[in-house]
Formats: structure tokens, sequence, C-alpha cells
């Protein structure tokens, strides 16, 4: 029985500590993040990794959902120096380059592929890319008033490159007779011209938008809050656009053989330099979240969130996010969290790991993507993250 008081007296003491939510505050903090995913919805790393790989066309296109093949990845690095007093206000500055390009390939090219058109005459669609990525230069105010704490963190921030939705269109039609086409109009903006790069004038035309956080101690074991991140107050303009396009071509069956020779037109993409007014903001995010407690004190958080991210301008429907986190809070050194979510059209789940040495702290994180819950756990999809801070 004695053997077990000193662990008894280790468990007691650690649930008896009051522990912050979040990872103590340092005086002053200098750091950085970097992070970086990818993630599809058609082949994994255990595809691939093997002796002897079979690609069996037919039964890759029947795994293949009627949305066709997602593509993504992303980036996310920050560096930042914050100065805090204590839990009271503390006040931020950052700097970073964050971003996401998304591409799809639809179902009906892997159909053609593996079928061919006996069975289906008429097949057409879009193969589309959009994204962006945007750097930033943030300030972060905060502050607490009683159970209540709230931030505001206004930006100044440019995209260096911006997609909006291009596509190049295809389709063929074999029903009476034979005929098939193509075109593609792919648009790349951004602040400097992409024909004769000058990254000195980067900054021009940058945009404005501003981010507020709140959060209140509802009860003893629960806080609830909430972001509203990247409110527009002025839009970025780029002046500068490279074009990718193809004339459209033609294909009939009628003129396919002149005189036993096959006359296929060629497929030529055209790059076109042009300069011009394109307003960009960056997207709108709204998040509500809860901190339950079960145990009244911060060892072991429950944080579920819910919410949505909308492309303003672009015509694209909002996404729908959702997550459950689960923290663990050890005598405020080790921090550990294992998440789940739907975010921005991926299932996420991540697992991380902190160090707090008060002087330094190192941050780790690795998860698994992919845009269907199914195949998000088959290696479809990575990411990792990386966080280092140094202050007193």
């Amino acid at each position: 029985m004695k053997k077990y008081i000193p662990l008894c007296l280790v468990l007691s003491s650690i649930l008896s500590l009051h522990l912050y939510a979040e990872k103590p505050r340092r005086f002053v903090e200098f750091g950085l993040d970097a992070g970086v995913g990818l993630a599809n919805n058609l082949t994994g790393v255990r595809d691939i990794m093997k002796k002897n790989i079979y690609l069996d066309l037919n039964s890759l296109s029947h795994s293949i959902k009627q949305g066709g093949v997602n593509l993504n990845t992303d980036i996310d690095t920050a560096v930042f120096f914050n100065f805090n007093m204590g839990e009271i206000w503390g006040f931020g500055i950052s700097g970073g380059v964050e971003g996401a390009i998304n591409g799809n390939i639809p179902k009906s090219i892997f159909t053609l592929i593996t079928e061919g058109n006996i069975n289906q005459h008429v097949l057409e669609g879009d193969l589309t890319v959009f994204g962006s990525i945007f750097a930033d230069a943030a300030i972060d105010v905060h502050a607490k008033f009683g159970k209540l704490r709230v931030g505001i963190v206004p930006a100044l921030y440019v995209p260096l490159i911006y997609i909006p939705k291009s596509t190049i269109n295809y389709g063929l039609d074999s029903e009476e007779r034979l005929y098939a086409w193509a075109e593609s109009d792919i648009k790349v903006y951004s602040p400097f011209s992409l024909e004769d790069l000058d990254p000195s004038v980067v900054m021009q035309g940058s945009g404005f938008d501003l981010s507020l956080q709140g959060e209140y101690a509802l009860l003893s074991m629960l806080d609830v809050g909430g972001t509203l991140s990247h409110i527009p107050l002025g839009g970025a303009v780029l002046h500068h656009q490279m074009r990718i396009y193809s004339e459209k071509i033609e294909i009939n069956g009628d003129t396919l053989l002149t005189d036993q020779n096959l006359n296929i037109p060629e497929f030529e993409l055209k790059q076109e330099y042009t300069t011009g007014s394109y307003r960009v903001f960056r997207p709108l995010r709204f998040d509500v979240y809860a901190l339950w407690r079960p145990l009244r004190v911060d060892f072991f958080t429950i944080r579920p969130n819910i919410g949505f991210t909308h492309v303003l301008g672009e015509g694209i429907p909002p996404y729908f996010n959702a997550g459950l986190e689960l923290r663990l809070n050890v005598l405020r050194v080790l921090f550990f969290h294992l998440g789940t979510g739907y975010e921005e059209s991926l299932w996420k789940h991540r697992l991380g790991f902190a160090l707090n040495l008060r002087i330094f702290e190192l941050d780790l994180e690795a998860g698994l993507r992919s845009q269907d819950l199914d195949k998000s756990f088959n290696l479809q999809g990575a990411s990792v993250k990386v966080g280092l801070r140094f202050g007193f």
C-alpha cells in the first residue's frame, strides 16, 4: 500500500493546481511557427509503398467519387514578438506567409481513360484550380476585464499569388459522330509582374483587415469564446496578371482523317502578361468554441468548435468547419493535444506536443488529412508544424 502513496500524492497535486487554459505567458517572447500540409482523395502512401505496384485503372476509376479527385497544398509560417503584463494585457507584432492552392480533376477524365466511350457517349468537365498565398504584418492587442478576455488584431496584407477559380474545359460527343473540344483560361494575379520579377513593389496596393477575439469564463469549469477573422476594411489591389490560355480546339470526326493522315490540331498553351486592377480580400472566418474542464482544473480540457469560412467575391460556397480537441496539461510544462475535425473541405486529424521550459518552448504537431473521411486515415494527406519560442 505504501508504494502507491507517492503516486497518489503526485496525482492529487496535479489536480489541485490552478492551471490556465493557455500555456503560461512570458513577459517578453520571440518565436516562430512553420507548417505545411498536402492532401488528396485518390491515393495514399500505403498504395505506393509496396514492393510490387499494380495499377488497376478500372478499380481506380470506380473508387473515385462523382466529385472527382481533389488536390490541396497549404502553408502557414509566422514570426512574432510578444510583450505581456501577466494575464491582464499584452501586445504583439507578427509577420508571416499563409495560404492554400486547390485543384480538381473530374471523374469523367478517368472514366474516359479506363472505359473509353463505349458505355458513355457524351463526356464533359472542367479541370479547376484556385487559391492564394498571402503575406501579412499584424498587431495583436489583448486584455482581460474580470471574466472577459478580448483581443483585436489589425493587419496589413498583400496576396503574393492569387488564382481565382480557373478552368480547363473539355468535352467529347460520340453519339452520332465524333466531336471533341478543349479550351483553357487560367489567370494568376500578383503585386508584381511575373514576367519581370521586381519584389520591391510587393506592398503596393496592400489591403487592410481586422480580427476580433473574445472569451468569457461562464462557469468555473466552462469558458466560451469566439473569433471573427479577416473582417475586410480595405481590399488589396493587384495590378499584374499572367493569363495562361488556349484557343478552343475542335476535333471533328468528319475531317479527322484527310488523305490517310490524322488531322489533329495542336493544343498549345499561351502566356499573356497584362496590367489592370483586381481587388482581393482574405477569407472571412467565424468560429465559436468552448473550453470544458470536467475536472474543474486545466489538467484535462475538451474544446469543441463550429464555424464557417467564406471566400469573398469568388462565388465559392462557404466552407463549414467543426472540430473537437482534447488537451492535456501536466504541471504547465508538458502539453499534449489530439484533435479531429472538418475544416475548409478537408478532414484533419492532429496530434501535438509542447515542451515549455519557460525560457524556451518547443511545439511539434503532425497530422493526417484528406477530402474524404474514410481516406483521411489512409495517409492520403499529411501535415507537419514546428514552433519555437524564446523569452522570460
